[in-house]
């Protein structure tokens, strides 16, 4: 008897793992994002300044920093430890403010908004020019709308989970992004609207995005310039589930 008992015990133990495993990608009930409909419209949420935001509720979501990417990265303590987020809904739209203390500003004015066009290689290399480094931010959510599927790798999804990026750089503006994995990361040649300022040591950037349905699951990323953030070196959350 005793020998069933432990059979028994072993394959529910090995079927509950299966399930954790196949489960464990989704976020936490704790990492929930609130999304209250906004009486301010869309374009105040977008322009309006932080009055329009005053009544949207705070979260302070937890970053995490990427290790080295490349053997000639120099030690990047972590300086931005978290994010405030405001998430509303206004005439269709979902808008997020993102705001984070960074005591420098990195960015610069370009003569002319460069050309984005959509991305043609299979594959990114590492950035050849090492000498510009801007601050910038983003927000990914997976590209399938289907809220009922396990949430995608941290790392750009993956090729049955691509996701999309909706990016914003202090230099070189809003752009959309597609990826399918580590690496894969590329441009789509699509703005989106977006505001920034910088004052008191401190970046406040407004993303608008199409309308996401509850439960979908959205992370945020933050480059800092000042630590020579560039394409997978940064700052990122782990997935919160929209409400």
């Amino acid at each position: 008897m005793r020998t069933r008992q432990f059979v028994i015990t072993v394959s529910v133990g090995l079927v509950l793992s299966t399930v954790w495993a196949q489960t464990g990608a989704k976020p936490a009930a704790g990492q929930s994002l609130p999304v209250p409909a906004s009486s301010a419209s869309a374009d105040a949420l977008l322009n309006g300044g932080p009055g329009a935001w005053s009544q949207i509720a705070v979260k302070h979501v937890a970053l995490n920093r990427t290790p080295p990417l490349y053997d000639t990265d120099e030690p990047a303590p972590p300086e931005i430890p978290s994010l405030d987020v405001r998430a509303a809904r206004s005439g269709g739209k979902l808008l997020f403010q993102l705001s984070w203390h960074d005591p420098t500003r990195d960015a610069v004015t370009l003569a002319e908004v460069p050309n984005t066009p959509p991305e043609t290689r299979f594959r990114k290399v590492p950035t050849e020019a090492d000498d510009r480094f801007f601050d910038a931010a983003a927000v990914m959510f997976p590209e399938k709308s289907d809220i009922n599927t396990i949430a995608p790798s941290l790392q750009m999804g993956d090729a049955e989970h691509p996701v999309e990026i909706y990016y914003w750089n202090a230099t070189r503006g809003a752009m959309v992004m597609q990826a399918q994995g580590r690496s894969t990361t590329k441009r789509t040649g699509k703005p989106f609207p977006a505001s920034s300022s910088y004052q008191n040591d401190r970046w406040n950037v407004i993303f608008e995005l199409p309308d996401l349905a509850a439960g979908t699951t959205v992370a945020f990323a933050v480059w800092n310039g000042s630590q020579k953030d560039r394409d997978g070196r940064k700052y990122f959350s782990v997935w919160q589930v929209l409400e």
